[in-house]
């Protein structure tokens, strides 16, 4: 024992030790990802092999051999694509080891990398055991595995299923379409295209690094590199909206065509929506998770108040701003104000803002548009943990979803004699079906994209109606109907006359809800008629069962454009305390919650809320109070149950809101009238857009 011991101090194995802690805290300061590689040769008999037989035996340790065949493959990867051992360096190892960590460091180099690394621990290797210190190195703690979810090997089993999507869109797509893909995302023509830019630029520069490379282990290191700080979802880029993007192009779709597909894809009732209802087992483990995650508390939201916004663009002196002596301020606010006999004024928001704001003293809004509605909501128990992308416990839905694109019921009737105004994916899956698109007197055509059984009718002028169970009257007939059982997620339903066969009269064509399978989102639905060359659009949503809407009522005469009768009824505005055409007082303006830290979230949306007096949201069956594209990616593995949660649950505090009101994207054409009073002076100002 003695000798054993004097040549383990002659050998100098501590500084031996301290040579393998110390090379490895210095690959590692600079935050270098680390990779697990696969060696056909066993790492430790390597190790033992190389050292003197006459006094190998006093290195046959079981921890520090433990050590070496579990962490021994440690790498990094450079940004030429070379592979560097993380732990064996000979220049700095004793002269009786360097034998041996180079051969091991040339084993571990020649290899192929098979994993990003996780660790759930800190310590790799045992620091101590037996009264003598072994082989370890030590973790920071931004190297520790922080998901809840998923323990360190089920990550590191994850990077080998993204290093094989990654590698498999490095093959398929050509460098020209990915940067043409960017030029168009960028280029701020998509719909909400900011929320990809990343992504889009991230996967440009992956492809510009390796296309040069002709050594295929350099490629393949390269893209492990890129595996390990890609954001998650980037590695399987060909099944993201992105990815459908690249595709188009390089199918020769024309441009005009993919955006208005990708436009569909990202249209709110679509986007981030869940389609099947959770099984039993997937809301077991959500429960389980949301308790070690602690967000139980989290999940319960209430209306937000105005005193809760921390942040404001602008807000009225005369609101009530919970103060005590708040309301002596708004009676003493001044009767008669001057009215400027001017134009109304045409102006972006931008320049609003920086020209009219600053100076504005009081603010109304006309109220037009009920797919502008919005309501701010916030946790119900104060200090919870973060749920979403910003750092505020605040989000916001519109009266048709996340962003208001969806409009809701007979106010978003669109006219339009353009033949380009068409929905496309409309057409396409009506002549999927079998059904006939073009060449009709009368055509009226639904779609939606979830498996509810949704039914179109059509009451005819002889006052006999097309239907499911009817498909013919005369000339006019049902020729696509689907989802009676509910087989599709892209359905479509179609009611036609052909050319010259439309008798003259009233048509009636009312959308029904037979069957609900939407798992508590609603179903948002989209009706296209076509009458003499017009085209006319109506955004719909059924929250139930067992609901019906007349969509398009109007009497037909050959050869006359035709005259809607009573599609403006039933515009929701009463559910929000409102009137359609009235102003309404501005109390205050705000930004979307996820600009307001500093921290620029844009991809979630940039939007601009004006929170009215005496709004608030008693509808049924709309709120939402959050959406999965909010949400922190940690809860991705459970979006599913998170939103049957929140369709479900009713947002607390309805009847004390205060910061309701409408909203605008930046992306959306705004069209809202202001009244406004600045230098005591009244007028009118139209903001058309953003910018």
């Amino acid at each position: 024992m003695v000798k054993a011991i004097i040549n383990l101090e002659n050998h100098h194995y501590d500084n031996f030790e301290k040579s393998i802690k110390d090379d490895f805290a210095e690959i590692i300061k600079n935050k270098k990802q680390l990779f697990k590689v696969r060696i056909s040769t066993d790492l430790w008999e390597a190790y033992i092999d190389a050292l003197d037989p006459n006094e190998r035996q006093q290195y046959k340790c079981s921890c520090c051999r433990s050590f070496i065949r579990k962490y021994g493959d440690l790498v990094i990867i450079d940004t030429d694509g070379r592979l560097k051992s993380a732990i064996w360096h000979p220049a700095s190892a004793p002269s009786y080891f360097k034998e041996a960590v180079g051969n091991l460091k040339l084993l571990v180099e020649a290899s192929r990398v098979t994993s990003v690394f996780h660790s759930d621990q800190r310590h790799l290797g045992k620091v101590m055991s037996g009264g003598r210190h072994h082989l370890a190195v030590a973790l920071p703690e931004s190297y520790i595995n922080q998901s809840v979810w998923k323990k360190a090997n089920q990550l590191m089993i994850e990077s080998q299923k993204d290093f094989e999507q990654l590698s498999a869109a490095l093959n398929t797509y050509r460098t020209e379409s990915v940067a043409t893909i960017k030029a168009l995302i960028l280029s701020d023509v998509l719909y909400r295209g900011g929320r990809f830019s990343d992504m889009i630029s991230w996967f440009n520069q992956v492809i510009l690094h390796v296309e040069n490379e002709t050594d295929l282990e350099v490629i393949r290191h390269l893209t492990w590199l890129y595996v390990a700080e890609a954001k998650s979802g980037y590695c399987d880029i060909k099944k993201s909206v992105v990815g459908a993007l690249i595709a188009d192009y390089e199918f020769g779709i024309p441009i005009e065509t993919i955006i208005q597909r990708y436009n569909e894809k990202l249209d709110p009732a679509n986007y981030m929506r869940i389609r099947k209802k959770p099984s039993e087992e997937e809301v077991i483990k959500a429960e389980e998770l949301v308790g070690k995650l602690g967000i139980t508390d989290s999940l319960k939201r209430r209306y937000a108040k105005l005193e809760d916004i921390p942040t404001f663009m602008w807000r009225s002196r005369y609101s009530d701003n919970g103060n005590v002596f708040s309301k002596i301020i708004t009676q003493s606010r001044p009767f008669e104000i001057p009215r400027l006999r001017v134009p109304i004024k045409t102006m972006t928001w931008k320049k609003f803002k920086e020209t009219v704001l600053p100076k504005a003293t009081n603010i109304e809004a006309k109220v037009e548009n009920t797919s502008r509605l919005m309501g701010l909501v916030t946790e119900s128990i104060s200090n919870s943990k973060p749920l979403f992308q910003w750092n505020n416990a605040f989000s916001w839905y519109y009266h048709g979803g996340v962003d208001g694109k969806i409009k809701k019921g007979s106010q978003s009737v669109k006219i339009s004699d353009d033949s380009s105004e068409k929905d496309r994916e409309i057409e396409r899956r009506i002549q999927v079906a079998g059904g006939k698109y073009d060449d009709n007197d009368i055509r009226c055509s639904l779609r939606w994209e979830n498996y509810t059984d949704l039914d179109l009718q059509c009451l005819t002028p002889k006052g006999k109606q097309i239907d499911f169970s009817r498909n013919k009257v005369g000339k006019g007939k049902m020729d696509v109907d689907m989802n009676l059982m509910g087989e599709s997620e892209m359905p479509v339903a179609n009611i036609r006359w052909p050319k010259n066969t439309a008798a003259n009269g009233s048509y009636c064509f009312t959308v029904v809800n037979y069957d609900d399978r939407s798992n508590g989102s609603g179903t948002f639905y989209k009706v296209e008629l076509e009458v003499e060359g017009y085209i006319y659009h109506y955004h719909g949503y059924f929250p139930f069962d067992d609901m019906h809407e007349h969509v398009f009522e109007f009497n037909y005469e050959k050869g006359r454009p035709i005259n809607l009768i009573g599609v403006y009824h039933n515009l929701g505005y009463s559910d929000w305390n409102l009137e359609i055409g009235n102003f309404k007082t501005v109390n205050a303006i705000v930004k979307s919650p996820n600009l307001w830290d500093g921290k620029d979230a844009e991809e979630s949306g940039n939007h601009t809320f004006f929170l009215l007096d005496g709004c608030h949201d008693k509808s049924k069956g709309k709120s939402r109070g959050f959406f999965n594209e909010m949400l922190r990616s940690d809860f991705k593995e459970i979006n599913k149950i998170l939103e049957a949660y929140t369709a479900s649950t009713p947002i607390q505090g309805a009847e004390d809101a205060t910061a309701c009101g409408l909203g605008f994207s930046k992306e959306s054409t705004w069209d809202l009238t202001l009244k406004v009073t600045a230098d005591g002076l009244e007028r009118l100002i139209l903001i058309d857009r953003f910018d």
